[in-house]
């Protein structure tokens, strides 16, 4: 008994450890491939060992639970058209609920997970001192993700276990954990994530009410008063910290309002935000072309909150059954007043509020760590031992499932690696041989809208307009994008498309009236096609135009655009901006640093 619980234990750490720590450079998007596959592969070998070492009947929820559990599953699959992706990361956060509400709450965990937080503190607090490199361009502090959203929110999530350690460790450890506690707050801070500032505050404020002297508990109306307006003054406080920023995410929560009215109660599906939502942006600023938002406009592929997206996606009906799926297992714990339960609660608390601002989601750890707590809080609220009787098929069941699932994770782990070599090698300028390589990975990854504009930008590079045009028609069915609208707008003006060419140009810039590049390349068409006046007209747009970050070929734009008002023949010059431009489309780059707190994009043309 005593070997099977070392066991469990190891094979617990070593499954959150390497989806927290396991980012190898060797996929396209290595924060969240890897990890993921690492979490796949964990949840099959656990489900495996878990049968073949469990001489036990085999622990499962209750009954009402599964079916809606099965509905969900299967709404969720239905909106995603039953692609593969979608399929195994369905599957594996069910298998994952599964084993975890078989395993129950485990002290000792609660340890793991405070000793988790305080290592990723520890990599935080070494990059913000240069002592470790950082994997973000501009902010200093990500952890072991792309992005401080990533670190901050997963910092918060494990807060509450290194709050739960101080209460309950021995006096001899106390005061390590206190330390450890601290030290997870200060990275927190340092990250600059305002979302997750705001769920320590909250969860600090819960602990230390729950752990007030009992004569000491009870508050008066004056001090809820009193918390109240700090609240509100906090949030204020936290929105103008960055007044921009704010701002920015104000016009994207009205934009994915509009897209929530015209779907509500399925939604778009699978990619529906992805795939919507800068064409509702490029309407927005169509109908208001003086918006006070033009300037704070940029790509996006979040909209910073994780209920709208669902909503988006999976309309009223996927929202009612994620939130059951969330509220039963804390209904059946309500009778559960110990302080494990309490802190699971909390950290779930602060995923929640993380989710309001940010894109927690987005990580495999979170993911992970929410489908953990849900089931160990349902299992927290059972009275009884719910088995199945002569489990002996199941058995087999789980095993084959298990099986399965390695064997996709094996499949998909293959396609991305390849795509890595061959995305590298074409960087390297072997593009033509690469090409064929691309084709025959494009049966397995054509539903994945990076490597749909990854390829298609190789296309181009190559001078294969009319297929990479094609495929990057396909690419936008799942993702509106700005730089895919430039992309196929060269592809068009290659082909003499000029009509077409129009329309993309007039597209991207709608998207993100902050850039100068589609205001410029509509007045080079126009000039080219005889259209003087509309080119002089867009001349003098680009001329009038406020620049957010000044550049070197910005100041060119304008210089050209200069002497096309004045009559001057520039086309030299002009078609030698034109085509260094049309190389840098290409191709792919996945070291596009983005600002703070927005989602990791991949794959984006340098």
């Amino acid at each position: 008994m005593k070997n099977k619980t070392h066991i469990l234990f190891f094979y617990l750490f070593t499954l959150l450890v390497g989806t927290l720590f396991f980012i190898p450079a060797v996929f396209v998007n290595r924060f969240t491939t890897a990890p993921a596959v690492w979490m796949q592969a964990g949840v099959g070998i656990g489900l495996l060992g878990y049968v073949l070492l469990n001489n036990r009947r085999i622990s499962v929820p209750p009954k009402g639970f599964l079916i809606l559990m099965a509905i969900g599953g299967l709404y969720l699959l239905s909106r995603s058209l039953w692609s593969v992706e979608s399929l195994v990361t369905v599957l594996t956060c069910i298998a994952a609920f599964f084993l975890f509400y078989a395993i129950g709450i485990q002290k000792r965990l609660f340890m793991l997970f405070s000793l988790l937080g305080t290592i990723l503190a520890l990599w935080g607090l070494g990059q913000y001192t240069g002592l470790l490199p950082s994997y973000h361009g501009v902010f200093p502090v990500t952890g072991s993700f792309d992005n401080p959203a990533g670190l901050s929110a997963s910092l918060a999530l494990l807060l509450p276990f290194s709050l739960y350690a101080c209460t309950r460790s021995s006096k001899k450890y106390r005061l390590l954990f206190i330390v450890a506690a601290c030290l997870t707050v200060c990275v927190i801070i340092l990250s600059q994530a305002r979302a997750a500032i705001l769920a320590t505050i909250v969860i600090l404020c819960f602990f230390f009410i729950r752990f007030l002297p009992k004569k000491k508990r009870s508050l008066s109306p004056v001090h809820y008063f009193v918390i109240s307006l700090a609240g509100i003054g906090l949030i204020a406080g936290l929105a103008f910290l960055k007044k921009d920023s704010a701002g920015g995410r104000l016009l994207i929560w009205k934009c994915t309002g509009q897209l929530i009215a015209q779907k509500p109660v399925f939604g778009f599906g699978h990619h529906g935000f992805t795939a919507n939502y800068m064409n509702e942006q490029a309407a927005y600023f169509n109908k208001h072309p003086d918006s006070q938002y033009a300037m704070l406009a940029d790509n996006i592929r979040h909209p910073f909150n994780e209920y709208l997206k669902w909503l988006t996606d999976y309309g009223i009906a996927g929202f009612c059954l994620i939130i059951l799926l969330i509220a039963i297992p804390l209904y059946h714990s309500r009778k559960n007043h110990s302080q494990e339960t309490a802190t699971l609660r909390l950290s779930l608390l602060s995923i929640g509020i993380c989710a309001l601002f940010s894109y927690p989601l987005n990580y495999p750890f979170i993911r992970l760590m929410t489908v953990m707590i849900l089931a160990f809080l349902l299992a927290a609220g059972r009275t009884q031992q719910t088995a199945v009787p002569n489990n002996g098929w199941l058995k087999g069941v789980i095993s084959l499932f298990s099986l399965g699932l390695l064997s996709v994770t094996v499949y998909q782990a293959f396609c991305e690696r390849e795509w890595y070599t061959i995305a590298h090698r074409s960087l390297r300028g072997q593009t033509g041989e690469m090409l064929p390589r691309y084709k025959s990975l494009y049966p397995h990854l054509r539903k994945n809208e990076l490597f749909l504009y990854n390829y298609a930008a190789e296309l181009n590079v190559s001078e294969d307009y009319t297929e990479s045009l094609q495929v990057a028609r396909e690419c936008e069915k799942r993702w509106a994008d700005y730089d895919l609208q430039m992309l196929m707008a060269d592809d068009c003006l290659q082909s003499q498309q000029y009509g077409e060419t129009e329309t993309h140009l007039k597209q991207a810039a709608a998207m993100c009236p902050v850039k100068f590049m589609p205001l410029y390349r509509l007045a080079e068409l126009y000039r080219e096609t005889g259209r003087k006046g509309e080119a002089q007209v867009f001349a003098l747009k680009i001329l009038n135009k406020a620049v957010k970050i000044p550049s070197p070929v910005i100041n060119s734009i304008q210089n050209k655009m200069q002497n096309l008002l004045n009559d001057t023949d520039s086309a030299n010059d002009s078609s030698h901006i034109i085509k260094s431009d049309k190389k840098s489309p290409p191709a792919f780059s996945w070291q596009d640093h983005l600002l703070k707190d927005r989602p990791p994009k991949a794959l984006l043309p340098t």
